[in-house]
């Protein structure tokens, strides 16, 4: 039987931080037929390097990487990259113009080299982040160049071009696999890219989210309260994915 549900899960501060409630949630994942997909700002051999440390077993089925700029999908023991993908979001990108932009603000400093690639652009952002975002957005729009700035975490600052984004990455995986219902779980800033009510999707904001995810207030959105691994138990079983939860319009999450 095909999947017909798809789970689309951040990983840090989601999936992770509950290593007891993660398992149980995968072991039930599973059981239910349902398909688990990573939506994260990691790369690869970082997720290869969550399954060793936590002795996981199972493997996510896709993984949208660099915050929506990467898509793998696991095949025969191992995970493919997605060309399909990189061609469809590389339209209107110049990164080069986008990093000589990012050198005329001295208060940005840029991340390590393995978090670079070359559809995103990441640095760190600790004062000013609300100034600083909206003259970045206006020296992009003076240069002409279309790109995604997406702050999070009070910390983090990735640009990214316009056509990338959880979102839009998870949408590509769930058509790719042949499902149409799909709900999302995350954390902080970077996962609202894939709670947009046009998607479709249900979403879950796990209760130990920050501040800029627990205070949206969307009807597909529901708000849990326990954190981690248990905060998406706790969205399922109200969407009525998982037993134990009301069973609410289980059917529509998906177009």
């Amino acid at each position: 039987m095909s999947p017909t549900r798809l789970l689309a899960t951040d990983l840090d501060g989601t999936f992770i931080g509950d290593d007891p409630a993660m398992h149980d949630l995968w072991e039930d994942l599973e059981a239910s037929g349902i398909t688990v997909a990573f939506s994260t700002g990691r790369h690869i051999p970082s997720i290869e390097q969550f399954y060793r440390e936590r002795h996981v077993e199972r493997r996510a089925a896709a993984c949208v990487c660099m915050v929506g700029t990467e898509v793998w999908f696991y095949h025969e023991g191992e995970y493919h990259f997605d060309r399909g993908w990189s061609r469809y979001i590389s339209d209107g990108w110049n990164k080069n113009v986008v990093e000589d932009i990012l050198r005329g603000f001295p208060e940005i400093r840029i991340q390590a080299d393995e978090w670079q690639s070359e559809f995103k652009a990441s640095y760190y952002l600790e004062r000013n982040a609300d100034l600083t975002v909206a003259e970045i957005r206006q020296c992009l729009e003076e240069r002409e160049v279309r790109a995604k700035v997406i702050y999070s975490a009070s910390r983090f600052l990735d640009l990214l071009p316009y056509r990338s984004g959880k979102g839009g990455a998870v949408r590509y995986v769930a058509d790719k696999l042949g499902i149409q219902q799909v709900t999302t779980a995350g954390d902080t800033g970077n996962d609202l890219d894939m709670m947009r009510a046009d998607l479709g999707f249900h979403c879950i904001v796990v209760g130990n989210a920050t501040e800029e995810l627990r205070k949206v207030d969307e009807a597909h959105i529901y708000l849990a309260t326990a954190d981690y691994a248990a905060g998406i138990r706790e969205g399922l079983e109200h969407f009525g994915w998982l037993a134990g939860g009301s069973a609410q319009d289980s059917g529509t999450a998906g177009r």
